[in-house]
């Protein structure tokens, strides 16, 4: 690498640009309004400036995709024109991906971050090489292999460090060894609007501009920065820093600093510009890389639990219903692809959060819809296919059997649990069942009945991989004789000293077992508590608990309102600090409050599980059950977490914490886009260890054996301890770790909600192994986010048959 001193950078360059955050500044559709006119004024004034020198004739960067495609799709010809005349000129920039990310995006939903590039590739004739992410504090690691996929040979990420920190080399640059083992070149530049902060463009002063390099190039000193050239973005800031226009008044500016040589001379630039330089760097002088950019600013899924839950569900759906449809794209499917990927946009809301705001409620309420829309849209693609695949009539009478469908790559069993409604209507017209908005899945694994009657439970079934059966409702095998799952109260004697008695007193004590062929679960039938969960294939005890948690045990967390209830005992924001990497982080002591009683708990034993249902009274709750069920078919224990927040602004989050029983030095992964992380080993230095967004699963294991946690709905997840506060480099691996679900805060002052009303329920699976298997966590967390679907068949429907669905 260059080795010349900060002391002798020769250049700054500087790209202009509007960064994209839909629904911040604006409602979501004034921003993509006004990111129109941007470009419309763009043109306009990059075409007026054609005549000032080199390096202070403007230049405008289009950050992402998606802007672009929405104003082409309205311009007149003459506009598009002028606008592909000047990207020729290399006066307008193009950047390859359609907006920036937020961590849950999966990995179909990266492939189509690049869709829009192509289009913009062929109206320019030239290819576009530089993809960026502005804002977020990390992509999921296989956006690595997306891009190279794609023909991007650098990545520029401009972090906001609020409520997180940087990976190392910043500014710098290093090789990223993406999953594949390729690597791609990273730009690791400062936030974006740094030229804007470090320069105080706003105060139009050639001194203020001096002051401010004089600060930065000691802080490049500071670190030992090696390039030549410094790279800086500039916004319209402080009028806006988000989704801004041109800054007319920065060329002159610019004209005055250089010619006064108050310090390196400033430029303006694109991404090809700065690719150009970039690339002049051998690849032999940057460090490698490896690992996931894990997302600090992930734990603000927490302030929409109703909202993630739904826009996960739909992923899975969308697979679903492509595997279903056999070449034949839904008109729906798109629809419901562009709001699950607009739910994943990296913004949430307005950047006043209070509920009683006008344009915080608008934001929030708009931003939310993206999940539900998408979700239902997603729902309906599938059932239509399913309909398809039955060979429903539009109009028929009575249902005589019913479809099953395997749409994941595992082979399932299914134990189907039907309505008992379609065994009583042999005669009865049937109005086409996609209308009615019911999407049925395997509700055994679920682990829960149908509304209303006692569903008709029949037993098992095999099927391949995205395999489907249809098959008679007399044909259905009958559930096995022997039930494989029980409940029985065991009664045990339990000495206690009171303190005026000196001689042991003996009473009873109630013990509740529940087993199936997996597991054995014993709890308190006084007061619910749990006090043993034995894995029976291994032998072993897998709960240690302590500190008042037991299995799936309720925690609220709060910072002590004594000391300081507000975000600032979380975070201080200080933009003069945060613009030179200095976080605001605080070593608060929060204040962990357990459920305080457990109101009424009962057990219901059905064919081939056995269910737990706790009502819990807990802090900052108007309302939670909890259900825990074993199945004898499915080594996964089922959970639920049925739950109403109380509306309450000030900071607090929510745990379901799993204590384990489990030796020193464990090890832990999640998965993000698809991809397995193992804990620190898989991560880049400096990249989020405190918490986790998994899109699926969260592992731990050691030689004992292992335990992962499936999150089908809820993706927040902390390992071996709470660690919501000042960034890990490490995660400590001490004995009897907390697996830790977080389904719920509130902690961001800005764009994420304080609240989100409303009673939800969030799935939860707990499976446990005699040793880390990761092709089996695949296969149970792949069931768990979508189980086998059931479909009824009508009388003029298709006949007793197999297939394969489109894989």
């Amino acid at each position: 690498m260059n080795s010349t001193p900060s002391s002798g950078v020769k250049e700054v360059l500087m790209l202009h640009h509007s960064h994209l955050d839909v629904g911040y500044s604006h409602p979501q559709p004034i921003v993509w309004e006004i990111q129109g006119e941007h470009i419309d004024q763009a043109i306009d004034w990059l075409e007026r400036t054609a005549d000032l020198p080199e390096g202070v004739r403007p230049k405008w960067t289009c950050e992402a995709t998606e802007p672009v495609r929405r104003w082409l799709a309205r311009a007149s010809a003459s506009k598009r024109n002028r606008f592909v005349k000047l990207c020729k000129e290399g006066r307008i920039g193009l950047a390859a991906l359609r907006w920036h990310t937020a961590a849950l995006i999966d990995r179909p939903a990266l492939q189509r971050l690049v869709d829009g590039k192509n289009e913009l590739e062929q109206l320019i004739g030239a290819p576009i090489r530089v993809a960026c992410q502005h804002d977020v504090n990390g992509v999921p690691w296989p956006m690595a292999d997306v891009l190279l996929d794609a023909g991007v040979d650098l990545f520029v990420m401009a972090i906001n460090i609020h409520f997180g920190r940087p990976v190392a080399l910043r500014p710098g640059m290093f090789l990223w060894e993406a999953p594949s083992g390729r690597s791609l070149r990273v730009f690791n530049g400062h936030h974006y609007t740094m030229f804007d902060q470090n320069m105080q463009t706003w105060h139009d002063s050639v001194d203020r501009m001096a002051e401010g390099w004089s600060a930065l190039s000691r802080r490049l000193d500071a670190i030992d920065y090696k390039l030549d050239f410094v790279y800086l973005t500039s916004t319209c800031a402080p009028v806006l820093w988000d989704n801004t226009p041109p800054n007319p008044f920065t060329p002159e500016l610019l004209q005055r600093w250089n010619a006064a040589e108050a310090g390196p001379p400033v430029r303006y630039v694109t991404f090809d510009d700065l690719r150009e330089r970039a690339l002049a760097l051998p690849e032999a002088d940057l460090p490698t890389l490896r690992g996931d950019w894990t997302d600090y600013w992930s734990f603000g899924y927490g302030s929409t639990p109703i909202a993630t839950a739904l826009n996960q569900q739909s992923k899975p759906l969308i697979s679903a219903a492509e595997a279903l449809a056999v070449g034949r794209e839904h008109s729906t499917l798109q629809r419901a692809r562009d709001n699950v990927d607009m739910f994943d946009e990296h913004t949430w809301g307005y950047y006043i959060t209070q509920p009683d705001h006008p344009q915080a409620r608008t934001t929030e309420l708009l931003k939310q819809a993206h999940a539900h829309e998408g979700h239902e849209l997603a729902a309906f693609a599938v059932m239509d296919g399913l309909e398809r695949l039955a060979q429903n009539p539009v109009a028929d009478t009575g249902i005589k059997g019913v479809l099953i469908c395997n749409p994941s790559p595992y082979p399932v069993t299914v134990q189907p649990r039907l309505p008992a409604s379609w065994f009583s209507q042999t005669g009865v017209p049937v109005e086409r069942t996609y209308r009615t908005g019911r999407l049925f899945y395997d509700y055994q694994s679920w682990g829960r009945d149908y509304p209303g009657a006692d569903p008709v439970a029949f037993g098992p079934l095999e099927l391949e991989p995205f395999a489907w059966r249809s098959i008679p409702l007399a044909e259905l095998p009958a559930p096995s004789p022997t039930p494989l799952v029980s409940h029985t109260i065991e009664t045990s004697h339990v000495e206690r000293r009171e303190l005026n008695v000196l001689s042991a007193m003996s009473h009873l004590r109630e013990i509740g077992r529940l087993e199936s062929p997996f597991h054995i679960l014993r709890y308190e039938v006084a007061n619910g508590r749990i006090i043993s969960l034995v894995d029976r294939r291994q032998d072993r005890e897998l709960l240690a608990p302590g500190k008042g948690l037991d299995f799936f045990a309720f925690v609220r967390e709060r910072p002590d309102a004594l000391v300081d209830g507000s975000r600032y005992a979380l975070y201080t924001a200080d933009l003069e600090e945060e613009k030179f990497d200095n976080a605001g982080w605080q070593d608060w002591e929060p204040i962990r409050e357990r459920a305080t009683r457990v109101t009424d708990c009962s057990v219901r034993v059905s064919a081939g599980r056995v269910t737990l249902e706790r009502s819990v009274q807990a802090p900052g709750m108007t309302h939670l059950v909890q259900r825990i069920t074993l199945l004898e078919h499915d080594p996964v224990i089922h959970l639920e977490a049925e739950f109403e927040v109380a509306q309450e602004t000030s900071p607090q989050g929510f745990y379901l914490a799993f204590p384990l029983a489990m030796s020193a030095g464990w090890e832990a992964m999640f998965d993000t886009a698809g991809q397995h992380v193992h804990l620190d080993e898989d991560q880049l230095p400096g990249a989020c260890r405190n918490w986790v967004t998994a899109e699926s699963v969260g592992a731990i294991w050691n030689q004992e054996g292992a335990v992962a946690l499936l999150t089908p709905d809820a993706p927040m997840i902390q390992f071996g301890d709470f660690h919501f506060g000042p960034p890990l480099d490490a995660v400590p691996r001490d004995d009897n770790p907390l697996l830790l679900a977080w389904p719920v805060n509130n902690y961001w002052g800005t764009n994420f909600p304080q609240v989100q009303p409303g009673r939800t329920t969030l799935r939860y699976g707990f499976l446990s192994m005699p040793e880390m298997d990761e092709d089996v966590i695949r296969r149970h967390s792949a069931g768990m986010r979508l189980s086998p679907l059931l479909w009824p068949i009508t009388h003029g429907g298709r006949d007793a048959g197999e297939g394969v669905l489109a894989s």
